[in-house]
């Protein structure tokens, strides 16, 4: 089992990266006030108790918590500053779980490490999928509905300024051009991938079926290719974007939740059911397997170094070194960890 991290222990490759990026800094000259001698941050949400918890990557130290109001907060995002962090309500403990869902929008302070508002949605319910474009406009997905909503400018937002059909059923997570203007909404029960235009609601979605139970999904980093986990069929989708045609399906591991595509073109791949991480080249093929010891939930990469964080089920983050294809160490977590963001020291 990988060593754990705890207050007295230190992850060697993730102390190592603080050193090197502080080292760095100093040679690059003065920083802004407060920056120096920071280390980076893991946001993870921790679904089971309701809060949004901020770890010291260096060290694997906790250093701070934010409590949310509503059960079974989810999946969240940062806005580019790294100033607030926006949290979808999703209301129930997985997509099986019935019932009515939450219909909020969290908006976190980061700097003060507080709730700062709540944007109602209602009617709107079983908010989970969660994106921002370039220019921080937000983008929420409806689950109950299988609407896309928008806000131009999530900060201040009262209420949502634009809703969307996405054509498919139980929505559940999506992909978003970077500027915005184009979503790619996997559905779970209606097995399908849609592309929906946020601003050109009359053109309607466009549909395919990619295969039984899709949920994970990932743009190429020339956001000409989409890529779909079907979990129930163990493949692997590409689909080209401008056309939405499937240009290849390969076969997984089987029970894929999350993909993750890196800047140059490679992929992750979590696998619940075997509890491990596919890594695969940008041609599709697998390079690298990770056993993790327990089921991996989501997914997350550092945004300058070779490293990969999943949210496992056993209340723990596996650090991964991508370079040496293992895994350097685990980090303890509140209940049910799940979505994570890096924020840079």
């Amino acid at each position: 089992m990988p060593p754990a991290i705890d207050r007295r222990t230190c992850l060697t490759g993730l102390a190592a990266l603080a050193l090197t990026q502080g080292s760095a800094r100093a040679q690059a000259g003065p920083t802004r006030t407060g920056e120096a001698g920071r280390s980076d941050t893991l946001l993870v949400m921790e679904k089971g108790d309701r809060a949004l918890g901020f770890y010291e990557l260096a060290t694997g130290r906790r250093t701070g918590r934010v409590e949310l109001p509503g059960e079974y907060p989810h999946e969240f995002v940062v806005d580019r500053a790294g100033a607030r962090a926006y949290v979808a309500q999703y209301g129930a403990k997985s997509s099986t779980t019935p019932g009515p869902g939450g219909d909020a929008v969290y908006v976190v302070d980061l700097a003060a490490r507080s709730l700062a508002r709540t944007i109602d949605c209602a009617p709107f319910r079983r908010l989970h999928g969660i994106r921002l474009d370039a220019g921080d406009r937000l983008f929420v997905l409806s689950e109950d509905r299988d609407v896309l909503l928008g806000f131009d400018a999530p900060a201040r937002a009262e209420r949502p300024d634009r809703a969307v059909a996405t054509g498919g059923i139980k929505g559940h997570l999506f992909s978003l051009s970077r500027d915005g203007e184009t979503a790619y909404v996997v559905s779970i029960l209606s097995n399908t991938v849609s592309r929906v235009r946020p601003f050109a609601p009359a053109e309607g979605p466009r549909i395919v079926a990619t295969g039984l139970g899709p949920e994970g999904s990932a743009l190429s980093p020339d956001e000409a290719t989409l890529y779909v986990a079907n979990r129930r069929s163990a493949t692997l989708t590409a689909l080209a974007t401008e056309a939405m045609t499937i240009t290849r399906t390969v076969t997984t591991r089987g029970d894929v939740v999350r993909v993750d595509c890196g800047t140059e073109g490679d992929l992750i791949l979590a696998n619940y059911a075997e509890k491990s991480l596919s890594l695969l080249d940008p041609a599709l093929k697998e390079m690298a397997v990770v056993p993790l010891g327990a089921a991996p939930v989501a997914l997350a990469r550092h945004p300058s170094s070779p490293l990969a964080f999943a949210a496992l089920e056993d209340d723990r983050i596996a650090v991964v070194g991508l370079d040496g294809r293992r895994v350097q160490g685990t980090l303890a977590t509140g209940r049910e960890p799940d979505v994570m963001v890096v924020l840079p020291g």
